[in-house]
């Protein structure tokens, strides 16, 4: 099972966020302001987020991006 630094980075460029200020405007559009050094933080696997209201949003964001197209992706990631 991959770890949630790979699915984070893996989904994040899926959906076509080519930069962490595209995934924070994006991740504010849905009431979570955060510095985009934290998604560097996430991506390399110093800090993994543990809301889990903020895990459900991000997989909201990626399978509306198209970025996670089932129920195992979701699950994976919300595992990890």
């Amino acid at each position: 099972m991959k770890n949630f630094a790979q699915l984070f980075k893996k989904y994040r460029l899926r959906a076509e966020f080519g930069t962490y200020s595209e995934f924070a405007t994006k991740l504010a559009e849905n009431g979570y302001y955060y510095d985009e050094s934290i998604f560097s933080h996430w991506q390399k696997g110093n800090r993994i987020p543990s809301n889990r209201q903020l895990l459900l949003i991000i997989v909201e964001i990626f399978v509306e991006k198209k970025a996670i197209n089932n129920h195992t992706e979701a699950n994976e990631f919300l595992a990890s």
